[in-house]
């Protein structure tokens, strides 16, 4: 588990901060009129009985494994069936200002296609590290993922310093449980859980769904 990092400067400068001497090569850009999704990322259905929350960063090693290994399984059994919403929350682990960067690409990609751009921002996550100490490379690559979903480099550049994403990322870390010092972490209705298999998950979401539908039934793992 990864111990996360909360940043209370702006984005851009956070990128500056990685290499002052090279804050001259960052690509100028326009700032244009963008429409960030700004409300809290959910996957499935919003009526689902069982509420699971992670916590979690594109630039955290033990979150890509959860991502590449668990969560495939999870969505399967859980979320693609209707018993489970995933709440999605954004802790900045360091690289802080690459996490921070590639939540905001995320916002800015809008809400349908918002797990689609952090799929693409893990998939990423190896390079976006290696480009972290290089300011322009970066800034290269995040806006590389942003023209996936559509973003100029004008959109994507002003999307990472807009100051109502960023603040987005903070308010959804208002309600921060004390109990949630890395990531990833999850909580099922606000109880943290001490598992991040798939196995520990499907426990605790199935004595959940016992509680709130009376279904003994656990789901079958996806082979």
């Amino acid at each position: 588990m990864k111990r996360f990092l909360v940043a209370s400067a702006t984005i851009a400068a956070a990128l500056l901060a990685t290499a002052c001497e090279d804050a001259e090569k960052l690509q100028p850009y326009a700032v244009v009129p963008i429409s960030p999704f700004l409300g809290q990322p959910v996957l499935g259905d919003p009526n689902a009985p069982v509420e699971l929350k992670e916590y979690a960063s594109t630039t955290c090693g033990h979150c890509k494994a959860f991502h590449d290994e668990v969560f495939p399984k999870l969505k399967e059994a859980y979320i693609d069936t209707g018993k489970v919403k995933m709440v999605w929350v954004v802790l900045p682990t360091a690289p802080t200002a690459t996490s921070l960067a590639g939540a905001a690409i995320a916002r800015c990609a809008g809400e349908p296609k918002f797990f689609d751009a952090i799929d693409a921002l893990f998939d990423a996550q190896d390079t976006l590290i290696d480009a972290s100490s290089q300011p322009r490379k970066l800034q290269q690559e995040l806006y590389a993922i942003g023209a996936k979903f559509d973003l100029t480099p004008d959109q994507a550049g002003t999307c990472i310093d807009d100051k109502a994403v960023q603040k987005a990322t903070r308010d959804a870390l208002t309600d921060l449980p004390a109990s949630i010092t890395g990531t990833p972490s999850f909580t099922i209705h606000g109880e943290k859980l001490e598992v991040e298999s798939y196995e520990g998950l499907a426990a605790a979401i199935d004595a959940e769904l016992v509680k709130a539908t009376g279904a003994a039934e656990p789901a079958a793992p996806p082979q």
